[in-house]
């Protein structure tokens, strides 16, 4: 699912390195109704490019809600279906847990001001001495590492790390426990979400319905542009210093000054060859092809929806890149061919794959709030 990388990305980079920790299953299931307080905890814990994803994103608060929801909810299915008795999935939620417990553990103050050292380690193993050797056993994969004593010296610091955090309660909190959830949800999202896809297929009928009611989805434009960059250029070989960038004052009024010219008759294409600042199309005349919705960014195809075909620019339109003069040569509707059915029919899956996930979420009474709190960006 595309939307669900704030939160599918959050957890498994968590676990990412993870060894083992036993008894998962016996710990204390989070709810499936969580309060203000719970969402906040979670987001205080969140690395600041997630939260920075949130801040910027209109809708993000929004969808960062929705997916939360639906990812309980595919743990709640997958409990269901019994998917968590898998052994193959039981060792990597194992592995998962104690990854987790220990780097919370590390990250407070006492685990801050407590290393674990080779001692604590050693006397994990008098407690335990065939620790190593049953991780191994359960995790055959992890036999072929290339440094074994590093492995096993690793493993045991994990363990400690995870006692600890054990001990300080750290698993207890509610911030802990959905991140553990969504964990699960990642780890077997794509199967539940496979089978809903079983009986999610689109008819004939409902693809050709999709194409009628969507127009606007396939209209091709073929358009040419002239770029004046307000971003560093990439330095010419042998050069002494890179050229320095234009301020937008100064694109700005470059980029009006060739509109001027093309209003008095002058030939685009051999302007946008003199003065594009955009490599990848000058050479040809500023030609970018033809090109649809979700291809340009956002304020550059606004631009060329608002033009006629023939029609160029009269005012520079501006994107992260600089000022843009686009003209634009050609409007058609794409054809209902095999590609743009493949293209329907993945759009109606996936859109009844979420209809299904939201029954999920209905059905098992999940309730996420929708009054918590993005924390704000660190002052510099």
């Amino acid at each position: 699912m595309k939307k669900s990388l704030i939160i599918f990305t959050v957890v498994c980079l968590a676990a990412t390195g993870a060894l083992v920790a036993q008894n998962y299953l016996t710990k204390p299931k989070p709810p499936l109704t969580l309060t203000t307080g719970d969402v906040n905890d979670f987001l205080a814990d969140l690395p600041p490019a997630n939260l920075a994803a949130l801040r910027d994103d209109p809708k993000g608060k929004d969808e960062f809600r929705k997916q939360i929801a639906r990812s309980l909810a595919i743990v709640a299915e997958a409990e269901r279906r019994g998917l968590f008795q898998k052994p193959e999935v039981k060792s990597q939620l194992d592995l998962a847990y104690m990854q987790i417990v220990g780097e919370i553990w590390k990250r407070r103050s006492e685990g801050k001001d407590t290393s674990i050292t080779k001692e604590d380690i050693a006397a994990f193993y008098r407690e335990r001495p065939t620790a190593f050797e049953d991780f191994l056993t359960q995790n055959p994969q992890f036999r072929q590492a290339p440094k074994m004593d590093e492995l096993k010296e690793r493993y045991g610091e994990l363990q400690v790390a995870c006692v600890r955090g054990e001990t300080a309660g750290v698993n207890k909190t509610a911030a802990f426990q959905l991140h553990w959830r969504l964990l699960q949800a990642s780890l077997v999202g794509n199967e539940v979400i496979g089978k809903l896809q079983e009986s999610a297929k689109a008819s004939d009928e409902e693809i050709e319905a999709y194409y009628k009611a969507h127009p606007e989805e396939f209209e091709e434009y073929k358009a040419s542009h002239i770029l004046i960059s307000t971003t560093p250029a990439t330095a010419p070989p042998n050069a002494k210093a890179p050229t320095k960038p234009l301020t937008e004052a100064e694109a700005r009024a470059k980029a009006e000054a060739i509109i001027k010219q093309l209003q008095g008759g002058a030939d685009f294409a051999k302007l946008a060859e003199q003065y594009s600042d955009d490599p990848g199309s000058k050479k040809q005349g500023g030609d970018l092809g033809y090109f649809r919705e979700g291809m340009m960014v956002t304020p550059f195809f606004e631009g060329v929806k608002a033009l006629q075909v023939g029609s160029f620019t009269t005012t520079p339109v501006q994107t992260q890149f600089g000022f843009h003069i686009i003209k634009l040569f050609d409007k058609r509707p794409k054809p209902l061919d095999e590609p743009t059915k493949r293209e329907i029919t993945e759009k109606l899956r996936q859109r009844k794959v979420e209809a299904k996930l939201d029954e999920l979420v209905a059905r098992y009474g999940i309730v996420v709030p929708n009054d918590f709190t993005i924390p704000p960006a660190p002052t510099s």
